[in-house]
């Protein structure tokens, strides 16, 4: 296969059930493998990576794609978005984050989208990092 992004994996972090399925549909279209994760939900609303400073789900995927609406956001409680976003970050991780507030990307490692982008420009964007070649850190 030419392009190196057609079999790589994501990490879609979507707190929306109907919008995780949505994206998931997107990107399998894409050509891309894709694993789900809802975010910190209750009780606590923490998520599992922030516990121990590493998400199990990251381990395999090219790119996250983090929606900065998650549930904790929305309760003010548990892990924050930003906290997430930090911890992929601090680890190496290439995202795509989705939300509402600007901010600035990091070149080859993130670049931020405003919530509910449209497919062609989430598909290019998660593209894109996927095929810089660096692979998940080691």
């Amino acid at each position: 296969m030419n392009d190196p992004s057609a079999t790589a994996t994501i990490l879609l972090v979507e707190a929306d059930q109907d919008e995780r399925d949505q994206l998931s549909t997107w990107f399998e279209e894409a050509g891309f493998e894709v694993e789900t994760c809802p975010g910190p939900t209750g009780p606590d609303y923490t998520c599992v990576g922030s516990r121990g400073g590493v998400c199990p789900l990251v381990t395999e995927a090219e790119v996250v794609v983090l929606d900065m609406s998650l549930e904790s956001e929305a309760v003010v409680r548990g892990t924050a978005a930003e906290e997430l976003l930090a911890m992929y970050l601090f680890g190496g991780h290439k995202i795509v984050a989705l939300g509402s507030h600007p901010g600035g990307d990091v070149p080859g490692q993130l670049v931020r989208l405003h919530r509910h982008p449209e497919r062609e420009t989430l598909v290019r964007a998660v593209r894109e990092l996927a095929t810089l070649g660096l692979g998940t850190p080691s």
